[in-house]
């Protein structure tokens, strides 16, 4: 099922006109083949609730809930009204494991961190799955990996999706700064040569020290850094507008 909603999500971000905004948003942060590569498409709100309906269904919509309805009681009246999972986070791609398989999808707000606060919404929303199971783009880097024997290991969806645009292909994210047994017993499958490129923050330093501390004498695990006035490596490449980076030359080994 999941499936089919990213084909449909994809379609409504290239040819629904009510997408503009979240189209001009992704052709901001990444180029076209990496939005095919990694399945982007535009999740509707509410108010434009029949353009995912006419592709999808309905009721296949709310069997995984991503529609579902709500009974609400306020000045007006007591009434049940229809919301959506994604409604502040159109901007959607999927989440799958190492053979192609959706397992999830991950949703992107485009408010303001002000806005975002004032609602107490996150930036990201996944539905439900367990991510320290899974590591997002091994499918599309294993064989990058496998060539390499080497793995770049980030953080984040983004910093992945951005680290592959621009050239370095055998790269994963944990979606987090820990890394599970899990993810190291898959990681381990195909690479014992791992170089850690997580955010330069307390939560990055903190990740690097239990990861070394954890698996370090199961495996060759680097640490590296991206300059250190940058947050994380796809605010780094986006900011310096850099186009390759496959010397890797821009970071800090350690």
């Amino acid at each position: 099922m999941y499936a089919k909603i990213v084909e449909s999500c994809r379609f409504l971000l290239n040819n629904f006109p009510e997408a503009q905004e979240v189209k001009n948003y992704a052709d901001t942060r990444l180029r076209e083949n990496s939005q095919d590569k990694f399945q982007f498409g535009y999740f509707p709100n509410i108010f434009n609730l029949k353009a995912i309906t006419d592709l999808v269904g309905e009721e296949d919509l709310r069997d995984i809930k991503l529609l579902f309805t709500k009974t609400i009681e306020d000045s007006l009246y007591p009434r049940t009204i229809n919301e959506l999972y994604f409604e502040y986070h159109p901007l959607i791609f999927p989440f799958k494991d190492a053979y192609g398989n959706v397992v999830g999808l991950v949703g992107r707000s485009l408010l303001s961190d002000e806005e975002l606060k004032r609602l107490s919404l996150h930036k990201y929303k996944n539905t439900k799955f367990k991510k320290g199971n899974f590591l997002f783009g091994l499918h599309e880097s294993k064989q990058a990996i496998l060539d390499a024997d080497l793995v770049y290991v980030v953080e984040g969806q983004f910093d992945a999706i951005k680290a592959w645009e621009r050239g370095i292909k055998n790269v994963v994210a944990l979606g987090t700064s820990s890394m599970s047994v899990y993810q190291f017993s898959v990681i381990t499958r195909y690479t014992n040569n791992i170089i850690l490129l997580l955010d330069n923050d307390e939560g990055g330093q903190k990740g690097r020290s239990l990861i070394t501390k954890k698996f370090g004498n199961l495996a060759n695990i680097q640490n590296w850094y991206i300059p250190k006035d940058y947050k994380d490596i796809d605010d780094y490449l986006t900011k310096e507008n850099i186009t390759k980076c496959e010397d890797m030359s821009f970071v800090v080994t350690v």
